[in-house]
C-alpha cells in the first residue's frame, strides 16, 4: 500500500488505545503526539526509525511521512488541526531537533492524558471542553523540553518540499510536470521518487488528498457539485469515479451516512 495522506479532522481530539497495532505509512495536515503507557513501539518518521518504550512521547508535525509498529502496550493519541490557535504559533514554521521526548510523563502527567482521552470520547460539550482544559496542560508540560528549529531549505528533505506543495496547491490543476517546475525538480526524478519513497504515483498522492478533504466537506451542507469543483475534480463525473474508488461509495452515498 501506498502512503496515504489525511485531512480529516478539525478540532483538537485525543484518544487512548489499549491494544495498539500497526499502522501503514501516511502524512497528514495536522501534528499528531503519541504518549507510550506502557510496551514498546518502533515509529518511522520520513523514513527514519525510532524506537519507544514506556514514558517516552513522539511528535509528528505535518507533512511528515509516518508510521509506526507495536510488539504490545497501550498509548494515548493527541491531534492537533490547523484551527487551533496554537497551530501557527508553534508547529508551522519550526521542526523538532529530535521528535522523541525520553521519559517525559510522570504520574501527574499521566493522569491529565487518561482525563483527555476520556473528557473527548464523551458526548457532552462541558466534556468536550475539559478535554481541551487537560490537553493545554499536557502542551504546558511537553513544549518546553520540545527543542525546536525554524524550518529552512537545510532541514526539509524532498518528500516534505513535494508533500507541502501538492497539499497547498491540490485543489488546483497540478501536474508532476507543473510541480516539478515549481520546486526546481525535473519531472522523471519526482516520478521516481513518488515510486521508491511513496509507493504511490503522483495522480494517485494528489487524488487521495482531494477525496480526504470532499470527505469533510460532505459533512456539511454545500452542494455536491460545489464540493467537486472546490477540491480540484474537473468535473462531476470524475469526482464520483475517483471518490468510489478510494471510499467505496459515491458522494451523495457517503454524505447520507456522514453529513451532521
Amino acid at each position: 500500500m501506498g502512503i496515504l495522506y489525511e485531512t480529516r479532522w478539525s478540532g483538537i481530539h485525543a484518544w487512548h488505545r489499549e491494544k495498539a497495532g500497526t499502522m501503514c505509512a501516511h502524512v497528514h495536515d495536522y501534528v499528531e503526539i503519541m504518549y507510550i503507557k506502557s510496551g514498546e513501539m518502533r515509529h518511522y518518521i520520513n523514513f527514519q526509525a525510532y524506537d519507544l518504550c514506556a514514558g517516552d512521547v513522539i511528535f509528528v508535525f505535518p507533512g511528515q511521512i509516518h508510521s509506526h509498529e507495536t510488539a504490545a502496550g497501550e498509548n494515548f493519541v493527541l491531534l492537533f488541526p490547523k484551527d487551533i490557535p496554537v497551530f501557527d504559533a508553534v508547529f508551522c514554521n519550526a521542526l523538532p531537533v529530535s521528535p522523541v521526548l525520553r521519559q517525559a510523563v510522570d504520574a501527574e502527567a499521566d493522569c491529565l492524558f487518561l482525563a483527555a482521552a476520556r473528557a473527548n470520547s464523551a458526548d457532552v460539550p462541558f466534556q468536550k471542553g475539559m478535554a481541551l482544559g487537560y490537553i493545554s496542560l499536557i502542551l504546558g508540560r511537553l513544549l518546553p523540553l520540545l527543542a525546536l528549529t525554524p524550518v529552512d531549505a537545510k532541514n526539509v528533505t524532498t518528500e516534505q518540499r513535494l508533500i507541502r506543495y501538492c497539499s497547498a496547491h491540490y485543489r488546483e490543476p497540478i501536474t508532476l510536470t507543473s510541480v516539478a517546475d515549481a520546486l526546481g525538480y525535473s519531472a522523471t526524478h519526482l516520478s521516481h521518487l513518488f515510486t521508491d519513497k511513496f509507493k504511490i504515483g503522483f495522480s494517485q498522492f494528489v487524488s487521495t488528498m482531494r477525496v480526504e478533504d470532499a470527505k469533510k466537506m460532505l459533512r456539511g451542507d454545500t452542494a455536491i457539485t460545489q464540493i467537486a469543483f472546490d477540491c480540484g475534480f474537473g468535473s462531476m463525473r470524475s469526482f464520483n469515479r475517483v471518490f468510489k474508488v478510494y471510499t467505496g461509495s459515491t458522494p451523495s452515498a457517503y454524505r447520507a451516512l456522514h453529513q451532521r
